[in-house]
């Protein structure tokens, strides 16, 4: 049986679009467990409508660590994956991971591509073709929403550390999947990345979002790359990519994409250099 964990907050339409692609899946041995941290029953016409799936609707506090922990202590798949409540899958996607497993017993975490509604890749970055994942080229493709991990995969890695990510509230807004991720390498589990299956995920890009979030979401991504001892050279080239491409919306005229390009290199270094305020921990490891 495959677990899908969706820790889901302030998204009901959203939340709705995924419960219908998994209503849709070839593969039906699965279970749905949502994680409601909204503080109303909004979510209880939309879990109602989807009366085929098998669906665990838990309730939590805010934060996305604490809920995909919430998760994992009561799933029951032998395969467990954490797909955002915005995300949707294909109809053949859940067949598809049960078929590659069973065919490689020796892979603990696939990761899927991600693309939004067009069809457009938006992970892996700067053009990792697939394969097996090292420390270095997990950066490029890990987005907890693509992942899939063997249950027993995932009891060996532990808990997501709860004060990074969304929702916690502690500065570090984003790379509690990264974080989680970069353990499984660590630790010598074989990954592996496979660009010919996907995960549909709305645009990363728009600036709405990316004006609120840039800077909290570089600053949690700056600040693993450090917890887990990435060298000096790392960072220098995440944080020159990110000046490089502000200086192009800058030549293009476009100085609010040459802002959030600046936010993001200043979060990625502040979160690497600087040490995390009191009382937070972003020690690798279970949480809790």
């Amino acid at each position: 049986m495959i677990s899908l964990i969706v820790a889901t907050w302030d998204r009901v339409a959203e939340l709705e679009r995924l419960l219908t692609s998994l209503d849709s899946q070839t593969y039906r041995d699965f279970e749905v467990i949502v994680v409601d941290q909204n503080s109303d029953e909004r979510l209880d016409p939309v879990i109602g409508s989807h009366s085929a799936l098998r669906i665990r609707h838990l309730r939590c506090q805010r934060g996305v660590s604490k809920a995909r922990n919430l998760g994992l202590r009561t799933a029951g798949g032998d395969i467990i994956a954490f797909p955002d409540d915005d995300c949707w899958y294909p109809p053949e996607l859940l067949q598809t991971v049960k078929d590659w497993f069973a065919q490689r017993p020796q892979y603990a975490v696939l990761l899927t591509a991600m693309r939004d509604e067009s069809g457009r890749s938006m992970a892996p970055k700067f053009g990792f073709r697939g394969g097996p994942c090292t420390k270095r080229t997990i950066l490029q493709c890990a987005m907890m929403t693509n992942a899939f991990l063997r249950m027993e995969a995932a009891q060996s890695i532990g808990s997501f550390c709860e004060d990074i990510g969304p929702g916690t509230s502690s500065p570090y807004q984003s790379g509690e999947d990264l974080e989680y991720l970069i353990r499984s390498v660590r630790s010598g589990m074989p990954v592996w990345y496979e660009p010919s299956l996907t995960v549909f995920h709305p645009y990363l890009g728009d600036r709405p979002r990316l004006l609120t979030k840039t800077y909290r979401y570089a600053l949690g991504v700056g600040r693993v790359l450090r917890v887990h001892d990435y060298p000096w050279p790392v960072l220098v080239g995440c944080v020159a990519r990110s000046l490089c491409r502000g200086g192009i919306q800058l030549c293009k005229g476009d100085l609010e994409g040459a802002r959030l390009y600046a936010l993001r290199a200043k979060g990625q270094l502040w979160g690497y250099a600087f040490p995390p305020a009191n009382g937070v921990n972003l020690t690798p490891g279970p949480s809790g």
